[in-house]
């Protein structure tokens, strides 16, 4: 059962989807700037066993934009405590992609107690040198003709004569181990404002390094993919070190979109992950 609606968190609406019953899970989207569609519908098997909550962060999808383009780390992790109490949780379970994972790492340092386990896959590292080696592994892939285009089509959008989807035709092909897996993308909203002001905090404030001792008790697993722009021996040295008890899982010939390359595998390493946490309070 699908419950789509928005709800009002501290002045603005915020659109949530809840799937399902069970346990919930709480989805953190990329981006970012993306929304919740990205997940739909590779984890649709996962609402035979889970509550999935889906939810489309500040100005983004569906969600009410903030006054003055406040966006921030600090507001998406105060968002999210908001939508927990909401939604009357004493504890939740977290699985974050791509910068999801970065705001599921954030929200568990500022709220330990309140999170079981987090999920994380196509992660980026515990501080914004993970997010810098990102972008500059990125260009390293994008070839000299599309290094070209992308310069153009960026100074077009910033003229307003082209639009961020324009922007992601070029770069999307590089998130991918198979270009096919493309087809497979939900259509989603970008919102550009979004994206241009979170990566601006993020680049001056994102830095957990100082907090790990947060995370020590929460069990953590890691899923990326083997030719994600951050393979999973970089991860090893962003986050792994930082945070030793975390669990790596490669997942084999698989690029930065793990949800839509492998949604079998991704599906199957959630399900046991969080039943063990269901078997546990059973008990």
């Amino acid at each position: 059962m699908t419950r789509a609606k928005h709800i009002m968190i501290e002045g603005h609406h915020l659109f949530i989807n809840i799937i399902g019953y069970g346990e919930p899970i709480i989805f953190l989207h990329g981006g970012p700037g993306s929304e919740h569609r990205f997940f739909l519908p590779h984890i649709l098997p996962l609402a035979k066993h889970f509550q999935l909550i889906l939810y489309d962060q500040r100005g983004c999808g569906s969600s009410d934009p903030l006054p003055g383009n406040n966006y921030s780390i600090e507001e998406e992790i105060n968002t999210l405590e908001s939508l927990r109490k909401e939604l009357q949780l004493e504890k939740i379970n977290i699985f974050g992609e791509s910068w999801g994972s970065m705001l599921a790492l954030s929200y568990a340092a500022s709220f330990p107690e309140r999170v079981n386990k987090l999920f994380l896959t196509a992660a980026i590292g515990i501080n914004n040198k993970g997010f810098n080696m990102f972008k500059k592994e990125l260009l390293k892939k994008i070839s000299i003709k599309d290094k070209i285009k992308l310069v153009s089509t960026d100074r077009k959008a910033n003229k307003g004569h082209a639009s961020t989807d324009d922007l992601l035709d070029i770069l999307d092909p590089y998130y991918v181990f198979d270009k096919n897996n493309l087809l497979k993308k939900s259509k989603t909203i970008m919102n550009h404002t979004v994206n241009h002001v979170m990566v601006e905090d993020i680049e001056k404030n994102y830095d957990l390094t100082s907090h790990v001792e947060q995370l020590a008790n929460i069990p953590i697993l890691i899923a990326q993919g083997s030719h994600d722009i951050l393979s999973p021996t970089i991860i090893e040295e962003l986050l792994i070190k930082f945070i030793p008890h975390a669990q790596l899982h490669p997942l084999e010939d698989c690029g930065h979109w793990t949800v839509i390359e492998k949604p079998d595998e991704i599906n199957l390493l959630v399900e046991q992950f969080f039943q063990s946490e269901v078997e546990a309070i059973k008990k």
